[in-house]
């Protein structure tokens, strides 16, 4: 995988956005299932190797547009980005996708990594 500093890993439905859960799932299968540790509502990290992996659940519209200052009202998601830090080795990248693939498989959702072109 080819990334750049602002990459990131999109998990969505096959529907494109259409397919939502409710936050109380995500928060409780990011917490108790992959062990990521909350910093606010639909916000976790895990650190790797020294680096911290951000897992952000987003209510993105049917473009996959999103804009919000407070994640704190949200009911409902329809995207989950794991930002992809620049330091990034074969072991995280491993553990990144692993992340991302379950995720992916617990909502049948697929995985969109968003690869550069370098």
């Amino acid at each position: 995988m080819v990334i750049n500093m602002y990459d990131y890993i999109m998990i969505y439905s096959d529907e494109q956005y259409e397919k939502t859960i409710q936050t109380f799932e995500m928060e409780q299968f990011c917490i108790a299932e992959l062990g990521l540790k909350p910093i606010s509502k639909l916000r976790f990290h895990k650190n790797i190797n020294g680096e911290e992996i951000m897992v952000t659940g987003i209510f993105a519209n049917t473009n996959g547009g999103y804009a919000f200052d407070t994640l704190d009202n949200v009911e409902e998601i329809n995207l989950v980005e794991i930002d992809i830090p620049d330091k990034l080795t074969d072991e995280m990248e491993k553990e990144i996708l692993a992340v991302a693939n379950a995720i992916a498989g617990r909502f049948s959702w697929k995985v969109d990594v968003r690869e550069s072109d370098s």
